[in-house]
């Protein structure tokens, strides 16, 4: 009713409309492409943890079905990041909802593209994580990934994980416990080639 009374108000929206359809495709790009980093890809892990659940099939074979949480350990030369699969958050809602003590909630992880990558690719990534403790600035602390879709020019996967940053050391510790098990015989014979030095 009011866009007959009003037709150049209804003129006005749709090329509005037109013109922002036609400049999202050839314009949009990563809301986080500024911010990405590289990484190598050390390990793929799938934990029995619930259910993989995608409600629609792309090129990237996300789909329902059986499985659990997929974790991706990334490498960095800053230290390395553990990355969780995204969670479907609607049937997570779901089944919290349908939950008691005898049924309790299952969480819901989507499969990804990064499920079929092979370890030692590099990665692009952003994160943004919590500041790490001053007493313990070496623990593990939470991030927020941001991954591109190999699929599209401006979706972007976020994710949840966590950041430990490396331990300065040289690894001494080690070498000086291990020479005080050497010639014990309380190591093996391999270990011992293996870690003691040689006379």
């Amino acid at each position: 009713m009011i866009l007959r009374k009003y037709p150049l108000v209804a003129t006005v929206l749709l090329s509005i409309c037109v013109f922002n359809l036609n400049g999202q495709s050839s314009e949009k790009t990563y809301k986080h492409a500024s911010q990405y980093q590289v990484a190598i890809l050390d390990q793929n892990l799938r934990v029995a943890t619930g259910t993989d659940a995608t409600l629609a099939k792309n090129t990237t074979d996300a789909k329902l079905g059986p499985g659990g949480q997929g974790i991706h350990l990334l490498h960095t030369d800053a230290g390395d990041f553990r990355v969780e699969a995204p969670i479907n958050k609607g049937l997570t809602i779901l089944s919290a909802m349908g939950s008691n003590a005898y049924h309790p909630a299952v969480t819901y992880h989507n499969k990804w593209f990064l499920d079929q990558v092979q370890p030692g690719t590099k990665v692009l990534f952003a994160s943004e994580c919590a500041k790490p403790s001053k007493k313990h600035p070496n623990d593990a602390v939470r991030c927020r990934f941001w991954f591109p879709d190999p699929d599209s020019n401006n979706h972007e996967y976020e994710t949840l994980g966590d950041f430990t940053p490396y331990t300065a050391g040289d690894g001494s510790n080690t070498q000086k416990t291990a020479n005080t098990l050497c010639g014990t015989g309380k190591l093996s014979p391999e270990t011992e080639a293996q870690i003691c030095p040689k006379k």
